[in-house]
């Protein structure tokens, strides 16, 4: 491939139309099998949902659809190339979550019970895919790219009227980063009181840092696809 092609891509990559697309699978494959396993520790969407009622499938449904007819505009009007550039958001996104996969596994089983295989039906395995896909879609886009962002506008925009403009960037997003964590933590409590136990709280806490700092490095699509892909990995085993 010639070096301007590998440039398009590049361009193609952090483009946030692409990255949107790319997060269409998993909506999809939320959407398919919600409800076929218990959420447990991972209801923090699910919680959430049952607010919406019956309205809650057709809502995430319409938001999905709303947000590709605008990345396909957007991509078209640009004459964007699309597939390279999902391709290598969507490769780089599922290592990643093997590459975190031990790191978090190990911190897990210092924190949490072992994990024993177990024989489970493809409409479990679909339904913890499921699980999966629906916190690495939603919890990202709420806590990284929401809460996260959030954060830091609103921080660094306070920091800068009384600090330079570095070093009032440079705590923001430190702040940013160590509070959305812990936002992050404590919002699997939401039905799961033990989440506030020292280790499983401290646990995600670490992980919300490690979310947040790949989210900062790698953008929206790569960490959603991490965090989808640990938690399949982990789901399946459990």
């Amino acid at each position: 491939m010639k070096r301007g092609e590998w440039r398009q891509l590049g361009v193609a990559r952090r483009d946030p139309a692409v990255s949107f697309l790319l997060l269409l699978p998993l909506g999809l494959l939320h959407l398919s099998g919600r409800g076929k396993a218990d959420a447990g520790a991972y209801a923090v969407i699910e919680r959430g949902l049952e607010l919406l009622g019956p309205w809650a499938a057709w809502l995430l449904a319409l938001g999905l659809a709303a947000g590709v007819y605008l990345a396909v505009l957007r991509i078209q009007a640009r004459r964007i190339p699309w597939r390279g550039g999902a391709l290598l958001l969507g490769v780089e996104g599922i290592v990643w979550g093997l590459v975190l996969g031990p790191v978090l596994s190990a911190l897990t089983a210092l924190v949490s019970a072992q994990l024993q295989p177990l024989a489970i039906s493809f409409s479990e395995a679909h339904g913890r895919l499921a699980l999966a896909a629906g916190a690495g879609l939603y919890e990202e886009l709420l806590f990284r790219a929401g809460l996260m962002s959030a954060l830091y506008v609103l921080i660094a925009a306070f920091l800068k009227t009384f600090f330079p403009r570095e070093a009032a960037d440079t705590f923001s997003f430190g702040a940013a980063l160590v509070l959305s964590a812990v936002g992050f933590s404590l919002a699997h409590a939401f039905g799961d009181a033990s989440a506030l136990d020292a280790g499983p709280f401290l646990f995600r806490a670490v992980a919300g840092v490690v979310l947040g700092l790949l989210f900062s490095w790698r953008g929206l699509a790569v960490v959603a696809y991490a965090h989808a892909s640990y938690d399949a990995h982990f789901l399946l085993n459990l």
